[in-house]
């Protein structure tokens, strides 16, 4: 179970992320469908997977450049909650080395990346 301030922080970026890009409507249908409420580990997992995607060349999803720019925007502006909902929902989903779009990884801005270096030296996420 999420911390309140955290859950609250996952939410708010849910919803500008929705808000900014509708053709993500479907990606939250579908997570609370699935689960009979908004799963917020489960949503980002599958927006971590949409982003992939379209970076290997699927232009049926979301542009993965407009995903990433969001976030970053949202790492660089939202508070620590924020980076933390950014690190722990969606940077951790990243794929790992030898997985198919890693190179994705490479394309992160550069808050983005100091974040996902924190998370990955086990450093809080300040």
């Amino acid at each position: 179970m999420l911390m309140n301030s955290h859950r609250e922080a996952v939410e708010k970026i849910a919803r500008a992320l929705l808000s900014t890009f509708p053709d993500f409507d479907y990606v939250y249908v579908n997570n609370v469908e699935a689960y009979g409420e908004f799963a917020p580990g489960l949503f980002f997992w599958e927006v971590v997977q949409v982003t992939v995607r379209s970076y290997l060349g699927d232009r049926d999803e979301p542009d993965w450049r407009s995903t990433l720019d969001f976030m970053e925007a949202v790492a660089r502006s939202g508070g620590q909650e924020e980076r933390k909902a950014v690190a722990f929902h969606f940077l951790w989903n990243l794929p790992n080395r030898g997985e198919p779009g890693h190179e994705l990884v490479g394309e992160l801005g550069p808050e983005l990346t100091r974040v996902l270096d924190r998370v990955q030296h086990r450093q809080p996420v300040d």
